[in-house]
């Protein structure tokens, strides 16, 4: 998954790919790390890079996310030219819609074998008491559905796919 994020005045990348229990975080192109031993809570992400274990406080309000890291605080800006992002500000792309943190899947608006259209909304997912419609990536028929309404999903975790 890709997300852009303004800070500091600059935008940033972020490239994020799932494997096995490691995650890979690309940050503009340059910087990579592995990321291991993810624990997601309610405004709290957890995790160990480099053997060093962080918590990182985070909470989201409209297009802003603030985060606490050891003492230090930030505040990340989605960007809103991102055609295929949810209202959380998170872009979707390829095959499938996931959910961007861990939360309770409100609704699927589609069926397998429905035709969709770029942007149209796949979930939604409720989170810290928002919602955020997850849109399609592209233009396709629903393939698969993984989760009902009402089950708890996790961050990542793939709930549409398109064939």
């Amino acid at each position: 998954m890709e997300y852009k994020f303004n800070f500091l005045e600059k935008t940033h990348k972020i490239d994020l790919e799932k494997s096995d229990a490691l995650f890979k975080v690309i940050i503009d192109d340059k910087k990579e790390y592995y990321i291991s031993d993810v624990e997601v809570e309610p405004n709290l992400i957890s995790f160990k890079a480099d053997d060093k274990l962080y918590n990182i406080y985070c909470f989201s309000d409209k297009d802003k996310t603030h985060l606490s890291i050891d003492g230090e605080n930030y505040i990340l800006e989605f960007e809103k030219d991102i055609s295929t992002k949810s209202k959380s500000g998170k872009q979707q792309k390829g095959n499938s819609v996931s959910s961007p943190m861990p939360g309770l899947l409100v609704k699927v608006p589609v069926s397998v074998g429905d035709e969709v259209k770029s942007g149209d909304t796949l979930a939604i997912v409720e989170a810290m008491k928002m919602q955020n419609e997850l849109p399609s990536p592209r233009d396709g028929i629903i393939k698969k559905i993984n989760g009902k309404e009402g089950e708890q999903v996790d961050a990542l975790q793939v709930i549409v796919e398109l064939e």
